[in-house]
């Protein structure tokens, strides 16, 4: 570390410090979820199968947003982007496995 024109060694002090719990924020999280979970479902039963991606791909965009607006009104910095990216590719696994099951045991 540069501290006043000195090299010195990194101390334990020194290492970035884990988010806490609370600042995961579990059902900011969980609500993004359930909105990728509620787009799929509804993409899923209401758009043609030729049209299908066109519209998941939508509905990945759209809980994105979702994400980013809970995530934003966190107000909290420390660990924002660890949260959104735990959050999208959340809500991407739930479209896929939405999607899946539709071409497994859908008609």
């Amino acid at each position: 570390m540069w501290k006043n024109d000195d090299v010195t060694e990194p101390t334990h002090d020194d290492a970035p410090e884990m988010p806490d719990a609370h600042s995961w924020h579990i059902p900011r999280l969980i609500i993004a979820w359930a909105v990728a979970a509620i787009i799929g479902t509804l993409v899923t039963i209401l758009v043609p199968a030729d049209d299908r991606f066109a519209w998941l791909a939508f509905a990945v965009g759209a809980s994105t947003l979702v994400t980013f607006a809970l995530q934003l009104g966190t107000a909290q910095r420390v660990g924002f982007i660890t949260r959104v990216a735990f959050s999208v590719a959340g809500s991407v696994l739930v479209i896929a496995v939405i999607d899946v099951a539709n071409l497994l045991f859908g008609s």
